[in-house]
């Protein structure tokens, strides 16, 4: 399964990367994004992952903004 990571926090987002790993070694975290900007470049520009945790809070607005511009292909998970 193919995950994204939204999240500022960098030890956020390592906690989250590692215990997707213990529950399935087969995860891969094919990124990990840090702000809107880069989120909706991500998603505009790379395949969809299979899901896409986000945090709701970014150090440069909320997530949400990220969707209204572009809408993922796969659920989405708010760890916040």
């Amino acid at each position: 399964m193919k995950v994204l990571i939204i999240e500022d926090e960098a030890p956020a987002a390592r906690k989250l990367e590692k215990l997707l790993k213990e529950i399935d070694s087969t995860i891969e975290v094919v990124d990990v994004i840090e702000s809107v900007e880069e989120g909706i470049e991500w998603l505009e520009e790379n395949q969809h992952p299979d899901v896409l945790f986000s945090d709701i809070q970014l150090a440069d607005g909320i997530s949400f903004l990220i969707f209204e511009k572009v809408l993922p292909k796969c659920p989405i998970i708010f760890t916040t």
